[in-house]
């Protein structure tokens, strides 16, 4: 490299000073990526132990050295190819801004800039608030903010993806539809906070008695939906009288008096005849007016009152 003038390398020493002060992490290659600087933000963005000096490393051994203390032991194998994927798109200038997810949360936003005398400007930002507010945005775009549930409209793209897997493989799949009894008397009687807690409690009842797969969602006002794949009718019809009974038996506790509160259920199995997940829906909602029309607090399957057309 050909010797710097002495305006240059005030220049230089006035350029790093400038990146030293910048909130991200900044390290400067040659053509070789061999490093020519490296910013005092880049070690805290990494999370680098203090006693840790990447001062002169090529970026291989840059790498290696975030690779080491932030992903943890792994085999040496596995640290040469992500190493050479590393060098690869640093070498090729990839544009395209990538994210380093890391087991702790920390999401780092790796730019790659090429430059004039053919080196590479990288810049390092930590985007781990923006990819959690991401998170939170999504997580209240499809829950309902009482229950904490799925909301209708995230529910129903949801079922639609299991009704595809049902006509695929037709392997049993049931529907609950459940309502709370009197809820507006309820509301009436103990004021709408009761209510509140009222639908809250319920909703809590059916997470707690939830599979794995199965899909619970608030369809609108006191009416819970459960979508339970892989389940027969019979499974569904224990599965909705468990949930009937915890209800009965619990207090909704807001102030005084405690108040209680009982379930109408409806259960439907998916059938060949049905040409869409709304069918199945139909014939449970079908269900849950059974269940009313015979007393409520009870959980009925569509053909409990002959006179209902199916």
């Amino acid at each position: 490299m050909a010797p710097r003038s002495a305006r240059e390398a005030r220049d230089s020493h006035t350029l790093h000073a400038a990146l030293d002060e910048v909130d991200v992490g900044i390290v400067l290659l040659d053509q070789h990526l061999q490093s020519q600087f490296i910013n005092r933000a880049f070690p805290r963005i990494w999370r680098l132990p203090d006693y840790e000096d990447v001062t002169g490393l090529d970026f291989e051994g840059l790498m290696r050295v975030v690779t080491t203390h932030r992903l943890g032991p792994i085999p040496e194998t596995e640290i040469a190819k992500v190493m050479q994927e590393r060098i690869d798109l640093v070498r090729a200038g990839a544009a395209e801004p990538r994210h380093a997810k890391l087991s702790d949360g920390q999401v780092i936003r790796v730019n790659c800039k090429p430059l004039p005398d053919g080196g590479r400007m990288l810049i390092y930002t930590d985007v781990t608030d923006l990819f959690e507010m991401a998170d939170r945005l999504e997580q209240l775009a499809r829950t309902d903010g009482l229950t904490g549930l799925f909301n209708r409209r995230h529910f129903l793209s949801l079922a639609e993806a299991e009704w595809n897997k049902y006509q695929r493989y037709r392997r049993d799949a049931s529907f609950l539809m459940i309502d709370i009894d009197r809820f507006k008397v309820i509301n009436d009687t103990y004021g709408h906070d009761a209510g509140d807690q009222v639908l809250a409690g319920v909703a809590e009842i059916c997470r707690e008695h939830r599979r794995k797969a199965d899909l619970v969602a608030r369809f609108g006002g006191d009416e819970l939906v459960i979508l339970l794949p892989e389940t027969p009718l019979d499974g569904a019809i224990v599965a909705a009288e468990r949930l009937r009974q915890e209800t009965e038996a619990r207090l909704f506790t807001s102030g005084s008096p405690a108040v209680r509160a009982t379930l109408s259920i409806g259960a439907a199995q998916a059938s060949p005849d049905m040409k869409s997940v709304f069918d199945l829906m139909k014939r449970a909602d079908l269900a849950v007016y059974a269940a009313k029309t015979l007393g409520r607090n009870r959980v009925c399957t569509h053909d409990a009152l002959p006179e209902i057309k199916r």
